[in-house]
């Protein structure tokens, strides 16, 4: 039996390397998949394939290396440092993108094959019932970006009367900070197979991407999950959401920049649409992207 093994950092969160490992196990029983996260001590040469979320990787260790790039490069100088990781990066047997914008992000100009991966939805997502508990869920660190600070001094100050739950990681300073704030719940990061139930509980679920590159391009994840529950979606509004929306004919809120315009009675008079997702489970995604079918030569 042959072995491949998906290595990512343990900081990152990355539900696509279970669903690989799962797929791999339905449609490829030849291989045995592994997480690197999951291995104390391993040497890149002891599997058949080596399978890395970049990253850096100057000398693309290993027998068989496909390089993965599920994102963009962000915070300051964001195409310096694509460019950067195009110039230092060694080359792979073979390379996946999350789309074909990732793609013209790095300027390789080499033959090695590549294809391309959308994010995709696990299946327990779509089978957890509605339960709302609180107005409103965010998904997602608070840490990302000042707009989510100014959505909980929105719910502190403004909208004292709904209620939000925050699903992921908070500096326990922020969470001493709000602890007066009686409709902020604070729910902590949770494991990917207990986000669902966690998630359903709120009715309206809170998208805060900003327009600004690389955000404003990439697939949002928690956005696919709260439509595959059924949420309705509050949005910043944004190219990668706009294109979404208009494509899956879909009916989003979108929120102005400062908040101003959210109110439950804007809400409630609001003709949401939740669009159906149903084509973005990880199996369906991963048969239709074909990423995995140069395993049948190997």
């Amino acid at each position: 039996m042959k072995t491949i093994l998906f290595e990512g950092p343990a900081h990152t969160y990355l539900p696509e390397i279970p669903a690989y490992i799962r797929f791999l196990s339905q449609n490829y029983p030849g291989f045995r998949a592994y997480n690197s996260t999951e291995i104390k001590d391993y040497h890149p040469f002891d599997f058949d394939v080596v399978w890395r979320f970049m990253g850096l990787d100057t000398l693309a260790r290993g027998r068989y290396v496909v390089h993965e790039y599920n994102s963009l490069s962000a915070g300051k100088f964001p195409r310096v440092k694509n460019i950067t990781k195009y110039m230092l990066n060694g080359f792979p047997k073979r390379r996946v993108f999350l789309n074909k914008i990732v793609r013209t992000g790095f300027p390789f100009s080499d033959k090695i094959p590549y294809g391309f991966r959308d994010m995709g939805i696990a299946s327990h997502f779509f089978d957890v019932p509605p339960k709302p508990e609180y107005d409103f869920v965010y998904a997602g660190s608070i840490h990302r970006g000042p707009e989510v600070l100014q959505m909980l001094e929105y719910f502190a100050h403004t909208l004292k009367e709904a209620s939000i739950l925050i699903v992921g990681s908070v500096n326990p300073d922020v969470m001493r900070h709000y602890a007066a704030a009686t409709n902020i719940t604070f729910a902590g990061r949770l494991h990917y197979t207990e986000m669902p139930e966690m998630i359903a509980k709120g009715r309206y679920g809170l998208n805060l991407v900003p327009d600004t590159y690389p955000y404003n391009v990439q697939t949002a994840t928690k956005v696919l999950e709260y439509c595959a529950l059924g949420l309705k979606v509050v949005s910043m509004k944004y190219r990668w959401a706009e294109n979404f929306v208009q494509q899956k004919e879909g009916q989003f809120f979108w929120l102005s920049p400062d908040f101003s315009n959210l109110s439950l009675s804007a809400l409630q008079a609001f003709d949401f649409k939740t669009p159906d997702v149903e084509n973005r489970r990880w199996r369906t995604v991963l048969e239709q992207s074909g990423v995995f079918d140069f395993l049948k030569d190997l």
